[in-house]
């Protein structure tokens, strides 16, 4: 018999993100949709809890402070809670794809056989079997969101107190199912996997009022928010409760941004009714005491911007007042630690980070760094923009800059906003509309990219790359033939092994399958110390196996392919017989792939998974990833059927891989080749 186990209050937060704030203009444009539900009043068989409804009202004031479109709900039977999650998720898709998804729960909730279930008022749950039918999956809300296909989707339950079933119902064990954050998201718990959490003795929980007061302090990122979250809560329950998270996000993600050169989204407000930037506070707090030789000076800082800009300059000067001096010894001493031997502790470059976050010429060169991360342009860049007397030109190149390190932390709608915007501060410019135009491709409006590649290629006909990647728009289109045309364009002005080797890849995309493997020999023979997944492909194709296997070898040397290199190498060895070299390639690679996808491709060429359970790991993901796996699964299950001469197996899988339509993958392309030689009896 399957035992549940009850909670009262859960935290799971999953967060597709893919948002960071930065600027007014895009800080605006951003829609962020919540639903709050607060749970207290279980009459008799389960009794009321003391903090939920007051919770959810916290949670409701803050989320609206930080920017939510806050849908509320307070003591929810079934219906009520299923009726709300519908309007949600209806919601969220009018919003469009830019929206942030957050669903916050207070009350009682359960776990049976590793699924959380949320608790309704009215709900009369007596044995196991009354789960199902009472109590609402914590899966429900996560499915509305990806239905809407939501940027950033956060969940927040907050339970795990007490169990309220009868007694005569055991539980197996205490608190919540661990549940792992999938990619691009953001998993928490007000406390441990199966630990109890508490209730506390104010009128919220000290989990929920942390929460709060994380998701309204301008500048802290999601990471930063649940550290300072767990932080406190370790504090107020002596240590006796300890949030939890995982993270797979890609991106940063900001409750409350600020933006750079001005206040935040929300910021509190000062005793005369008027708002201060915070950074602006707190420069104040750092001027007063940077000079000081009171290390209480510095300490009090350290207490009061424990993120601040200025702490590792804070802990040096700590540090240097409160260490002393080294007493005389004949030994040689250890001479201190070179600057260069911990360049991120230096407090040169400490303060020339804290210098880029307040001096337009500093953010300038931050701004256009090659070497500067992502984020740290992203605060730079606003900066500098905000310079008085800046020419057009010049604000396009830091609106561009903009642009491109969204571009590399995948915020496209916001790469694309910000690209728009240097177009039209300086339409001469042909970096500008070929970035456009990458961004759009990356983020799937292929349509919208050919028409930038075409103004990129207008005003710059002599760039390779803008026929290529133009042509690859169109590949995605589905469209081949004018591939096709832009690659023929792209070599006509430069013959090089990419281009060479592309160029084959689409003509094998236009079913013409000698040119494929003539381009392919081309690119060979002009850099036969190169390597591409799709040549490997095509020469797999017409059993060239020597020079595949020595372009995998390649590939794999350069720590490419992201394991398909290992995959396809695999294959060849394979066909030549060579089953146990091949099985131990894979085997060795399965120990860095974990539970990616191509790591359940090697457990399935390994044995370890049958046909159907690789379909249905395929099966799981985003609607993108499980088309794309799909193609692929169907592919190398085809191909291995074709390699045992069951023709008719391998045509069915074949024709599943090409119904995909993945136009862009060489398994798509191999799988179209394969049933043409299938069709003409081959």
């Amino acid at each position: 018999m399957h035992s549940p186990v009850i909670m009262t209050r859960v935290l799971s937060v999953w967060a597709f993100a893919l948002a960071l704030l930065l600027g007014p203009s895009l800080a605006s444009a951003e829609p962020r949709v919540a639903l709050v539900i607060g749970n207290a009043d279980y009459g008799v068989d389960m009794g009321r809890l003391a903090n939920p409804v007051n919770d959810a009202a916290l949670m409701e004031q803050s989320l609206k402070a930080a920017g939510f479109e806050v849908i509320a709900i307070n003591d929810a039977d079934q219906t009520a809670m299923m009726q709300a999650i519908g309007a949600f998720g209806k919601r969220l898709a009018a919003s469009g794809p830019a929206v942030t998804a957050l669903f916050y729960y207070s009350g009682h909730g359960l776990q049976v056989d590793g699924e959380n279930y949320l608790v309704p008022v009215n709900a009369h749950i007596t044995a196991v079997a009354d789960v199902d039918l009472q109590a609402i999956s914590a899966d429900t809300i996560l499915k509305q969101m990806q239905f809407a296909d939501a940027r950033v989707n956060i969940i927040i339950l907050d339970a795990c107190r007490n169990n309220p079933l009868p007694r005569g119902t055991k539980s197996m064990q205490s608190g919540l199912a661990r549940i792992e954050a999938p990619r691009g998201s953001f998993v928490a718990y007000s406390t441990a996997p199966g630990e109890v959490a508490t209730d506390g003795m104010g009128k919220n929980s000290p989990y929920t009022a942390a929460l709060a007061a994380a998701i309204t302090t301008p500048g802290l990122s999601i990471e930063e928010a649940f550290r300072n979250v767990r932080g406190s809560v370790l504090t107020e329950t002596a240590n006796n409760q300890t949030p939890w998270e995982s993270s797979s996000l890609t991106a940063p993600f900001f409750f409350t941004p600020v933006v750079a050169g001005g206040a935040p989204l929300t910021v509190p407000p000062i005793a005369n009714g008027g708002t201060r930037d915070p950074r602006d506070v707190e420069s104040e707090f750092w001027n007063s005491v940077k000079d000081s030789k009171d290390p209480a000076d510095f300490t009090a800082y350290l207490e009061q911007y424990p993120q601040g800009n200025f702490v590792r300059l804070a802990k040096n000067r700590l540090a240097l007042l409160t260490t002393p001096a080294p007493a005389l010894a004949p030994a040689p001493a250890v001479p201190p630690p070179a600057a260069e031997a911990a360049p991120e502790e230096s407090p040169a470059a400490t303060s020339a980070a804290v210098d880029a976050l307040i001096n337009p010429d500093a953010a300038a060169e931050i701004c256009r760094s090659e070497e500067a991360a992502a984020e740290a342009r992203l605060s730079a860049c606003p900066v500098a923009l905000s310079k008085g007397g800046l020419d057009t030109a010049t604000q396009a190149d830091f609106t561009n800059e903009i642009g491109r390190a969204q571009y590399e932390l995948s915020n496209y709608v916001d790469a694309v906003t910000a690209y728009r915007k240097a177009i039209e501060l300086n339409p001469t410019e042909p970096a500008y509309p070929a970035n456009l135009a990458l961004a759009l491709s990356d983020d799937g409006d292929y349509a919208a990219a050919i028409t930038a590649y075409d103004q990129a290629v207008a005003v710059d006909p002599k760039n390779v790359w803008n026929f290529y990647n133009r042509g690859f728009a169109y590949l995605h289109s589905g469209a081949a033939d004018k591939a096709g045309t832009d690659l023929d364009r792209a070599l006509a002005i430069d013959e090089n092994f990419d281009l060479l080797a592309a160029r084959g890849f689409v003509s094998l995309a236009e079913g013409k399958e000698k040119e494929a493997i003539e381009f392919t020999s081309r690119a060979l023979a002009l850099s036969g110390d190169r390597s591409s997944l799709q040549s490997i492909a095509i020469l797999y194709l017409v059993e060239r196996d020597k020079e595949a296997i020595a372009m995998a070898d390649r590939l794999i040397k350069d720590d490419q392919g992201y394991g398909y290199g290992q995959i396809w190498k695999a294959l060849l060895l394979t066909r030549q017989g060579k089953s146990g070299a091949a099985r131990t390639l894979l085997a060795k690679t399965l120990e860095s792939h974990g539970e990616d996808w191509p790591g359940m491709l090697m457990r399935w060429m390994l044995g370890k998974y049958d046909d159907e359970t690789l379909l249905t790991k395929a099966r799981e993901g985003s609607r993108e990833d499980v088309r794309n796996q799909m193609c692929e699964a169907n592919f190398y299950l085809g191909l291995q059927h074709y390699g045992k001469g069951e023709k008719e197996t391998a045509m069915a899988f074949f024709n599943e891989a090409v119904a995909t339509k993945v136009y862009n993958y060489i398994e798509y392309h191999v799988a179209g080749a394969y049933l043409r030689r299938l069709k003409a009896g081959d």
